[in-house]
């Protein structure tokens, strides 16, 4: 990005300059920053015009709500200047561009007199992604940084979960509506927590104790606490989870013939695999939603059975199987089967083996630094 100016609202000019979807963002954090004249970060050639960068600008503010932090807010994944659509004549409820743009909160030293400038390059990394893939990010959305949410830093925090901004409220733009999005870092064991519910469920729970969701690199994991994890169980049991597929780095089947019997299927999964497959399972099949699981080529659908018709495959190829449990098989599975290396075969499955591999954890770069087997 180019490097910090100082943002002056009234020197875009919103209505002489046409970029009015600007102006409308910069009224609703005049409403409530007041006069703040925050740090902005913009670019020296727009991404339209071929720039490297695909938000416009980036602006940080100072804040003492929940503790003194930066809030950083992006411009650019909505409609800022108009020339996203010929027409004027919005209709209801149509959205800005890609409808939202992106809010950040880190945590800030007592001390400490300019914003970091990694969120800048982290936020514009998440614009590529939106404008590269046209994915659009929404509130109960998560996300994986492959990796510390700062490069090389020495934190748990490695996930994402995104929430409507607890300050912002949305606002209608003469482009479009827009909503105001919070990117909230989790750790990896946090994001586990939240696929048993839901995102805005599981931060709430964890809101005493990550007032506005600031992010603090330093912070340890919040998953354990006892009143959180109450939350979540109880949350889950109640709504179920809003988490359909699950990745897994092992994942295969293959047809094991025996003598005077009919073969067996031998389905080959990861031993983290097994590890969300025993969370996720209660939170999706009791509450009549499916669950997949899909890694290596392969997926395997689990699916809510009745009581007397579990049991059933579905071949849709020799890389897609379908697989209905019952309440009764459900619990035997997470019984049996166990997340290290061995062979299972569970009581009401037969004909299934279950065969887990150790999985293997690795870096940012690939690089393995650990395995995952069940204790």
């Amino acid at each position: 990005m180019n490097s910090r100016n100082t943002h002056d609202s009234a020197s875009q000019n919103p209505e002489e300059e046409g970029c009015l979807g600007w102006g409308a963002i910069d009224a609703a954090l005049q409403a409530v920053y007041g006069d703040q004249q925050p740090a902005h970060y913009g670019t020296a050639i727009k991404f339209r015009l071929g720039g490297a960068d695909p938000l416009d600008g980036i602006s940080v503010y100072r804040s003492e709500q929940g503790g003194p932090h930066w809030y950083y807010v992006t411009y650019g994944f909505s409609d800022l200047y108009g020339d996203l659509d010929d027409s004027y004549d919005i209709a209801p409820e149509k959205p800005s561009g890609y409808g939202f743009e992106m809010t950040f909160r880190l945590a800030r030293d007592v001390d400490e007199q300019e914003p970091p400038v990694w969120p800048l390059n982290f936020l514009q990394n998440m614009a590529r992604y939106v404008f590269r893939t046209g994915n659009v990010f929404a509130p109960g959305h998560w996300m994986t940084a492959n990796g510390p949410i700062k490069a090389g830093a020495d934190t748990l925090l490695t996930e994402m979960g995104f929430v409507p901004d607890p300050e912002l409220a949305p606002v209608h733009t003469p482009y479009g509506d827009l909503m105001f999005l919070q990117l909230v870092a989790l750790t990896s064991d946090e994001l586990r927590e939240v696929r048993r519910w839901n995102v805005q469920g599981a931060l709430q729970a964890m809101q005493p104790y990550m007032p506005l969701w600031i992010t603090n690199l330093a912070r340890p994991s919040l998953h354990e606490l006892p009143d959180v994890q109450a939350a979540i169980d109880a949350g889950a049991a109640r709504d179920g989870s809003k988490t359909g597929v699950l990745y897994n780095d092992v994942l295969g089947f293959t047809q094991r013939k025996r003598l005077l019997r009919s073969p067996q299927t031998v389905i080959k999964l990861g031993s983290l695999g097994v590890r969300d497959l025993k969370a996720m399972l209660p939170a999706r099949l009791p509450h009549g939603r499916p669950l997949i699981l899909a890694g290596d080529g392969s997926t395997l659908e689990l699916v809510p059975a009745g009581d007397s018709e579990g049991g059933l495959l579905d071949w849709h190829s020799d890389h897609e199987l379908k697989l209905s449990l019952t309440p009764a098989q459900m619990q035997a599975w997470k019984q049996v089967v166990k997340g290290r290396d061995g062979e299972y075969t569970v009581p009401g499955l037969a004909g299934l083996v279950w065969q887990v591999k150790t999985s293997m954890i690795t870096d940012d770069h690939g690089k393995v630094t650990g395995a995952y087997v069940e204790q």
